[in-house]
């Protein structure tokens, strides 16, 4: 495959490991007052990133953290006190910092370390480039790539999200409105086509959870979910409920603390509902093996790993029955029963 500057992955991790290895020092990390945390990507990488914050407050407690993310992300950390500032904006980085941390940049951001030229830098691209024959949970890389600063970490340490008083007013309102109790949340969406569960599928999960378990069912998502969400209320005989507009992601944070259940697929707010420890059965397709599965005992996934896997997500070499389809409802109905069956 043909190189391009800038803009080839594999070439800006291979950039990123000359960098790390000409700017790490084996000091003491004695007088850290400024960290940088540089985290430009999707929400569900964030989710499974929360833990570095914590990680990296306990070790320098005096030291203020900054975190550069995509603008959409920042509702999701915004109530972590383990951060102090958060910018939406790489141009942000406009000065010297004791320690960047970059769990995901950009050219921009790797040429801007020769302009502001830290003290120490470590980043997730090393990490990646030295397993990339063997790539490990993203959690746990995530936990690598502090090593150097923190040395040997706790492997049990995990993810976790915060919100606000607000945001659990406007969610118990929206419960208390729709008169919802005991509730699953349904997150039918997602970011490629090749990672969606068939809808009708859904249809049918769906009534399987409010038959069996009595379960409301909220379905999650954005805006553009709305045309799916309603191809699938369409096809059940009682009434759902819509956790889209108007929320921020942080208030969906809120929303998986008092859920019962969750059923989706493999997407960022799977992983938001994966911190928060409820049961959950997440439904994976042309994703990489391990790498996003969900952590928490009471999850199960459901993941056909084809000889085509992984794949870049978009062209499928079995169009006419794609990997995720391979999942039968009976063996959601299964994994549903495993986790709520009492």
């Amino acid at each position: 495959m043909r190189l391009r500057w800038p803009g080839n992955e594999q070439f800006l991790f291979f950039a990123n490991v000359l960098v790390d290895k000409l700017l790490y020092r084996k000091t003491q990390f004695n007088h850290v007052k400024e960290i940088l945390v540089i985290k430009w990507d999707e929400i569900g990488d964030m989710a499974v990133s929360a833990h570095v914050f914590e990680s990296l407050k306990k070790s320098f407690p005096d030291a203020k953290i900054h975190l550069i993310c995509k603008p959409f992300v920042k509702s999701l950390v915004e109530y972590d006190p383990n951060i102090d500032f958060i910018a939406t904006t790489l141009d942000a980085y406009n000065a010297k910092f004791d320690i960047v941390v970059e769990l995901r940049g950009t050219w921009k951001t790797l040429l801007k370390t020769f302009k502001y030229w830290p003290v120490n830098r470590v980043s997730r691209a090393t990490v990646r480039w030295k397993n990339k024959s063997n790539q490990q949970h993203e959690i746990v890389t995530n936990q690598i790539v502090l090593q150097p600063l923190l040395g040997q970490m706790d492997k049990t340490v995990r993810p976790r999200l915060y919100f606000s008083h607000v945001d659990v007013k406007k969610v118990e309102d929206f419960l208390s409105v729709n008169e919802i109790q005991k509730f699953a949340i349904v997150h039918a969406g997602a970011r490629k086509k090749l990672r969606q569960w068939p809808l009708d599928r859904f249809a049918l999960a769906i009534q399987f959870l409010k038959r069996k378990y009595n379960l409301d069912i909220v379905f999650a998502g954005t805006e553009e979910d709305e045309a799916d969400i309603n191809v699938i209320a369409e096809k059940v005989d009682f009434k759902t409920y819509k956790f889209t507009r108007g929320f921020s992601l942080s208030q969906f944070s809120a929303l998986c603390s008092k859920a019962s259940f969750y059923l989706g697929n493999e997407s960022g707010p799977l992983q938001i509902a994966a911190t928060f420890e409820i049961p959950l059965v997440g439904l994976f397709g042309p994703g990489v093996k391990d790498v996003f599965y969900p952590l928490n005992t009471n999850a199960r996934v459901l993941h056909y790993i084809l000889d085509c896997n992984p794949c870049d997500q978009v062209h499928c070499v079995r169009p006419e029955q794609p990997c995720i389809q391979l999942i039968q409802v009976n063996e959601v109905e299964q994994a549903i029963d495993s986790l709520l069956k009492n």
